[in-house]
């Protein structure tokens, strides 16, 4: 019985199968030879309304011709809508498309959801009118549609403008400024994007520039909420990198440094979802966009001039906000320079004095504020001391003291010992006393004992006289010039610590200066200075100690606080090319742009303990860079001679609270009539900011820049 049914079954299958062929072969299968209407979608700038220059795309479902340009053939409906309209039919991009050129009678159109009341548009095509015919030439005929009409895609936000705001009023690029995303039309944050609370992704926002970020991996930028609105706000995460600086060029995207640009990673086809417009489109970037912002910490001060170009001179920052400019040597285009024995007190508001006649010419020299007979500082018995120097022909062995109370301000010549340039010099704690380090001892000889000055001032009925005593406290392992050294007060036996530099160790305390002699050093050597016994203890290194490698013309700078109690310090610049060429000693051409700070612990035993931590990176190599404090802890580094030995215009200032360097948001030449960057700059603080004094040796004369954070 079963077995019957199913024969049933089969059966009725087979004869239903045989009646579809046969109607099949009666009908025919072949498909419609036809078109039908897909859509119909309205294009054009529709702010004012359907009119002159919007067009309607009519999508077919097979390819169609069309001869001339009819002026005929559609119908729209309802019927109440339809007017005199005047358009004319052309035939698209795509042979399945036709376009439709609006010119007149089109206002009272609906596309499909415009309005929230009336039904919308529809639209149908009489082919014989229009003129259509097949692929083959053949003409159609007949009526296809209606389908309604759409209104366009609605559009996506567009990036027009990216700009950065300081808002630490750092003059620096750093955690928790902003970043402003301007649009063309309003945007808000999808709920997608709070899900991810807000953390922007590199699929977002694309930075243009090698190197360039918004932020850390483990403090990422993100968003700020907010409603709907023609601007998005960046929170810039831990340590980001950009350059406002300049305009993006797309030719330099591969250089890190470059300024900086800033696009979406979407475009206006596939617009990216996690920014929405009030109409549901996404948010797109045509281009890349230059990141700009209001920043410029840098103003010229104009200088007498009489003031020709130095270099080798010195500053130091006088009671009342002042500045002492003391000794250098003329530059002059060709050659000819001369050492000049001349002085001047510069002062920020533009009241300069000089010039003030020294007893000698001097160029690498140092000048030293001490605190005077009442060993307080920043009062009107306080003195500079100028130690050493080179007066074009030989090394001084003299010093000379200028007291800041007298009114005429004269200098007074005193005898020192031995000569030297290009030295450091410390004050110490301990009264009006001044430790030496390093220098040349003349132009053939390095200089490798450690000496310390006292002046001792005197009051009488003929006024007040100086007096200087030497006392050598010992001597380097490695006497060098463009070293670097500091001088730690943390006890009453201060720690003065040297590090890198150009010399060696063959001949010792007297160094013959010479490629076979010398090189870049590191040797890090660190001692006791027992004042009361007149004397230099030397510490023993950890392994380790020479971190940061080689280098010349660096700087060390007291960290916490300018008498360096905290024993820390910033360690930065310098280069590891060779001073003179030497056929025997490898040129060494990796960049010191790596900052360290440094911790200098003494655990007893005549031994030191050093732990070095990495401080960012400078924006390029900086050999013998000008450096200051300014507000905040801050410690501006700018300046000198790059990687080519091109003079750089370049700034950096490290952060105490990112523990890093930040490039400054503009050079230094953006302030000045002349682009070219400064020579030779040195640099002083001031209040509010820091004073850099450089050379322009085409013009001959000097540039004084004023550097003020927040402007």
């Amino acid at each position: 019985m079963v077995a019957s049914s199913s024969m049933t079954r089969l059966a009725h299958s087979i004869c239903f199968v045989g009646s579809m062929a046969i109607l099949c072969f009666i009908v025919g299968c072949q498909p419609s030879s036809r078109p039908e209407l897909i859509s119909a979608r309205i294009e054009g700038f529709l702010d004012d309304g359907i009119g002159h220059d919007d067009q309607i795309v009519l999508v077919l479902d097979m390819p169609v011709s069309l001869n001339g340009n009819p002026r005929t053939g559609l119908i729209f409906s309802p019927t109440a809508t339809a007017k005199a309209k005047s358009y004319s039919i052309q035939a698209g991009s795509a042979r399945n498309i036709l376009i439709v050129d609006i010119e007149s009678g089109f206002e009272d159109l609906v596309a499909r959801g415009n309005f929230e009341a009336g039904s919308s548009t529809s639209i149908s095509l009489d082919l014989g009118l229009i003129g259509l015919a097949t692929d083959d030439g053949k003409p159609l005929s007949g009526m296809i549609g209606p389908v309604d009409l759409e209104p366009p895609p609605p559009d996506p936000a567009l990036l027009i403008v990216a700009r950065w705001i300081d808002s630490d009023q750092s003059s620096t690029v750093n955690q928790e400024d902003l970043l402003l995303l301007q649009w063309d039309q309003p945007v808000q944050i999808s709920d997608q994007l709070r899900a991810r609370k807000l953390e922007i992704s590199q699929a977002l926002v694309r930075l243009s520039v090698e190197g360039d970020r918004l932020g850390s991996l483990n403090t990422p930028a993100r968003f700020l909420d907010g409603p709907l609105s023609r601007e998005t706000r960046i929170l810039l995460g831990n340590h980001p990198l950009l350059t406002i600086d300049g305009i993006y060029d797309p030719g330099r995207s591969r250089y890190e440094g470059s300024p900086s640009g800033i696009a979406v990673g979407a475009t206006t086809i596939l617009p990216t979802t996690t920014l929405n417009t009030l109409q549901g489109a996404g948010v797109a970037s045509p281009r890349v966009i230059d990141i700009e912002g209001e920043c410029n910490p840098w103003q010229e001060l104009p200088l007498p001039i009489q003031l020709p170009a130095l270099e080798g001179h010195t500053l130091t920052h006088l009671p009342g906000g002042q500045v002492l400019l003391t000794g250098g040597r003329i530059l002059r285009p060709g050659g000819g320079h001369r050492v000049v024995a001349d002085a001047w007190i510069l002062d920020p508001q533009g009241d300069h004095r000089g010039p003030i006649p020294m007893h000698a010419p001097r160029r690498g020299h140092t000048a030293t504020l001490l605190p005077g007979e009442d060993g307080i500082h920043d009062t009107d018995d306080d003195l500079v001391i100028l130690i050493g120097g080179w007066d074009g022909s030989q090394t001084r062995k003299d010093s000379e003291v200028m007291l800041l109370s007298s009114t005429t301000k004269e200098f007074v010549q005193l005898e020192t010992g031995t000569p030297r340039f290009e030295h450091s010099a410390h004050p110490t704690g301990d009264g009006n006393s001044v430790i030496l380090v390093g220098g040349r001892l003349d132009d053939k000889q390095l200089n490798g004992l450690i000496e310390q000055l006292d002046v001792r001032i005197s009051k009488n009925d003929d006024g007040i006289t100086f007096d200087v005593t030497r006392n050598a406290l010992g001597q380097l392992k490695y006497p060098r010039h463009q070293h670097a050294s500091i001088l730690f007060e943390d006890s009453e036996q201060p720690l003065l610590f040297i590090y890198g530099g150009y010399g060696g160790s063959l001949g010792t305390p007297h160094v013959q200066l010479t490629g076979e002699n010398c090189r870049i050093l590191d040797e890090p050597e660190a001692f006791r200075i027992r004042t009361s016994a007149g004397y230099a203890r030397p510490l023993l290194m950890p392994p380790g100690a020479d971190l940061p490698g080689p280098r010349r013309g660096l700087h060390l700078f007291p960290l916490d606080d300018s008498t360096g109690q905290g024993n820390r310090a910033l360690l930065v610049a310098g280069t590891r090319k060779e001073a003179i060429l030497d056929a025997f000693s490898p040129v060494q051409i990796t960049e010191c742009r790596t900052a360290y700070t440094l911790y200098a612990e003494d655990p007893g035993g005549g031994r030191i303990r050093l732990d070095w931590t990495s401080a960012g990176r400078l924006p390029v190599e900086m050999f013998q860079p000008c450096i200051a404090a300014i507000p905040g802890g801050r410690i501006l580094v700018a300046g000198g001679l790059e990687k080519e030995g091109r003079p750089t215009a370049e700034a950096a200032i490290y952060d105490p609270v990112s523990g890093i360097l930040e490039r400054v948001c503009r050079t230094m030449t953006d302030s000045l009539e002349d682009s070219r960057a400064p020579l030779a700059s040195r640099a002083v603080s001031l209040w509010g900011g820091a004073l850099i004094l450089g050379a322009s040796p085409e013009n001959q004369t000097c540039q004084a820049i004023l550097f003020r954070l927040g402007n």
